[in-house]
C-alpha cells in the first residue's frame, strides 16, 4: 500500500495547518471511536495515511481525472479529531458542512476541502459499497446543486493521483 510515497515528504510543514487541522497522533482507539460516531468503516489506506500525520496539507495538492476533464485542488485533509477546527468533528467538520452548506449526508464522510472555500468538498463515498465497504473518493459541488463526481475508485488511488500544483504566471502582452 502506498509503495511509491515517501511519507516523510508527503505533508507540507506549516504552523497554521498544525494549529487548525493537524491532530494528535492517531491511535486505533481514536479510529474506532470515529468509525462508531460516524457510522462508517474507514478504508485501511486512509488509516495508514492518517497515522503518518493526523491531517494537514499534502505537498502534492492537484488531482486530475484520467481524461483531464476535472481538476481538484486539495486544501486540507481533515484530521480525525475533535480538537482542531478543520477536523472530522471540529468547528468546520462534517456536521458544519451538512448543516450550514447542506452537503448530502447519504454520500459518506467529508474528509477534505478544496481551495474553493467550501464550495467543493471531498468525500469518502460509500453509496456503492455500504457503510463497511471500500469507498470511492468523490467531489461534491455546492455550486452545482451538490452534484457528485467520482474522482477515484479508492482512497489510495486518489492519494497516488495527487500531483504538484503548477505555478501560473500571467505576463503582460
Amino acid at each position: 500500500m502506498f509503495d511509491t510515497i515517501d511519507f516523510n515528504n508527503f505533508w507540507k510543514e506549516s504552523d497554521y495547518i498544525s494549529e487548525v487541522c493537524t491532530g494528535e497522533n492517531l491511535t486505533d482507539e481514536m479510529v474506532q471511536y470515529a468509525e462508531q460516531k460516524l457510522g462508517y468503516k474507514f478504508p485501511e489506506s486512509y488509516i495508514v495515511l492518517m497515522k503518518t500525520r493526523n491531517g494537514g496539507k499534502p505537498l502534492n495538492t492537484v488531482w486530475f481525472d484520467d481524461r483531464n476533464r476535472y481538476r481538484v485542488d486539495v486544501d486540507e485533509i481533515f484530521s480525525i479529531s475533535e480538537d482542531k477546527k478543520d477536523s472530522l468533528f471540529g468547528t468546520y467538520g462534517n456536521e458544519f458542512w451538512y448543516e450550514e452548506w447542506e452537503y448530502p449526508r447519504n454520500v459518506g464522510i467529508i474528509i477534505a476541502d478544496t481551495i474553493s472555500g467550501g464550495h467543493e468538498m471531498i468525500y469518502l463515498d460509500y453509496r456503492g459499497c455500504g457503510k463497511n465497504g471500500e469507498p470511492k473518493v468523490s467531489l461534491c459541488s455546492a455550486e452545482d446543486d451538490h452534484e457528485i463526481i467520482v474522482l477515484a475508485n479508492s482512497f489510495e488511488e486518489f492519494i497516488l493521483g495527487l500531483t504538484p500544483s503548477e505555478e501560473i504566471y500571467y505576463q503582460n502582452l
